[in-house]
């Protein structure tokens, strides 16, 4: 057991920890210079940094303890004489990380607040409210300091060993649609004060002690859910460690789920999700709002005649990335000599209407997911929690009609030119017109969903919307009368 345990060890550790080495210690140095308080305040000052753990460590810890989600190979299990002794090595190899994981980060604290008074008195250099905190539990900074990173490797080692356990028995697709979940949800409960109060879920409790002197819960709360939680893992693992959930694994038949299962993969929503943040932060930073005003600043786009390249470049990156990658499953997968788009076909027409309902399902999926990032982006920036859910309901509506328009678009040019390059290239040369002050470009269906056209011309949502219906009718109609055509040539 030792040499696996040696093994695993090997193995969680990853160079994804000199990153969470380098931002602490670059962090710790910028706080340092301008610290005036004692040795141990400002060690503790660093371990209690809820950023740094929830944003950084908590993160790569999920990374590194990653590597453990899988099945246990064949030499692992002929050394072990029961099932239950493969995960308890498991959870030894977890519990031990987080306290070479913890202790690197106290290390790089020791090391950082050399210099400063050897002291080991409370006085007002924390936070006031982490003040009132720890000065009415521990008597010293230094007590304070131990119990936080007993906190800190208690609580990692639960969690990795949890979510061990879950994907023994679940797959580890739903283990990290859990972890994301759950880290969604840890970080809505620093901002939003209803999800603080949910007991037992968020992470955040059982990693960062002062989040349990706030709030309904107390700490021993979290310390019985730990234990309960444990128990019940190890029972668990001893007696049922052969179950496993039984999963439909027919696969449903017809040219629509065979499209799902191609253009649907997690690769898709990733580079959705990291290029929708990185406009999200971009529009966050600096600028103090309302979470209402962010959504509308973040969809206004630009008048007809107005040019501004960095709020044009945000729109197409926003726009062009749904299109771009629809554009590529085009090409790589609806061409008419595809033998397994023949095998799966029955009528020509039915071909042209399932890329028409994915085209629907791109829409809404992407504005949602995109609706979902900026509030939670929104929050996460101290945003004013003030949204009219009209007007955001508005902005949903006809941003999924726009990106609809832009989508079948160019589905229609590819089936007339049988080139997806010069499709997409065509349909974004469309905002490029709307840079002429010309009145009737208002009805150019690329950027019927800005905000500041509707602005501009006074219109109403259906006046905005009419032009954008009427051109997908008739591009739908064309798209099932040119489909035939476009089997014939091949």
């Amino acid at each position: 057991m030792k040499m696996l345990i040696q093994q695993h060890l090997k193995l969680v550790m990853t160079k994804s920890l000199l990153l969470v080495v380098i931002i602490f210690a670059l962090t710790a140095v910028a706080d340092r210079k301008t610290y005036e308080g004692n040795f141990s305040l400002f060690v503790l000052h660093l371990m209690t940094n809820h950023y740094i753990i929830i944003f950084i460590m908590t993160p790569v810890f999920f990374l590194c303890v990653s590597k453990l989600y899988t099945m246990p190979r064949m030499f692992e299990l002929i050394r072990m004489k029961k099932f239950y002794r493969f995960m308890f090595m498991r959870w030894v190899t977890i519990t031990l990380f987080s306290t070479v994981f913890v202790g690197i980060i106290g290390m790089i604290s020791l090391v950082v607040s050399i210099g400063l008074p050897m002291r080991n008195d409370w006085h007002s250099s924390l936070d006031a409210d982490m003040m009132q905190y720890y000065m009415g539990t521990f008597s010293s900074p230094l007590q304070g300091i131990l119990y936080t990173v007993l906190f800190l490797v208690t609580g990692y080692s639960f969690i990795g060993c949890t979510f061990v356990t879950m994907a023994h028995f679940f797959s580890r697709k739903a283990t990290y649609f859990c972890i994301v979940f759950l880290y969604i949800l840890m970080i809505l409960s620093i901002k939003v004060p209803w999800v603080e109060k949910i007991p037992f879920i968020t992470i955040n409790r059982y990693i960062v002690l002062h989040h349990n002197y706030s709030g309904d819960y107390p700490l021993w709360w979290t310390l019985i859910a730990i234990v309960i939680l444990s128990l019940l893992q190890i029972f668990c693992i001893v007696q049922f460690w052969h179950w496993t959930p039984a999963y439909p694994k027919k696969l449903k038949k017809g040219l629509f789920y065979y499209y799902t299962r191609i253009f649907w993969i997690p690769r898709l929503v990733l580079v959705w999700c990291a290029s929708l943040v990185i406009l999200a932060v971009t529009k966050a930073i600096f600028s103090e709002e309302t979470l209402n005003e962010y959504v509308i600043r973040f969809f206004y786009g630009l008048p007809l005649g107005s040019i501004h390249v960095m709020t044009w470049l945000e729109q197409m990156i926003y726009i062009g990335t749904p299109i771009y990658m629809f554009s590529i499953f085009l090409q790589s997968w609806c061409h008419p000599r595809n033998m397994a788009l023949f095998i799966r076909i029955r009528k020509k027409s039915i071909w042209g209407t399932t890329v028409l309902g994915h085209i629907l399902l791109v829409a809404v999926v992407y504005v949602v997911l995109s609706v979902a990032i900026l509030l939670l982006v929104g929050i996460s920036f101290d945003k004013i929690l003030m949204i009219d859910w009209h007007l955001l309901t508005y902005v949903i509506l006809i941003k999924i009609l726009e990106l609809c328009c832009m989508l079948t678009l160019v589905f229609l040019l590819f089936i007339v030119t049988n080139r997806v390059t010069w499709s997409f290239l065509a349909s974004m040369s469309l905002y490029l017109l709307n840079v002429f002050p010309v009145s009737w470009l208002s009805y150019n269906v690329a950027g019927i969903g800005q905000l500041a056209r509707i602005e501009e011309m006074g219109r109403t949502m259906l006046d905005m919307s009419s032009s954008g219906f009427i051109a997908l009718i008739c591009m739908i109609g064309i798209i099932k009368w040119k489909t035939y055509k476009y089997f014939e040539r091949g």
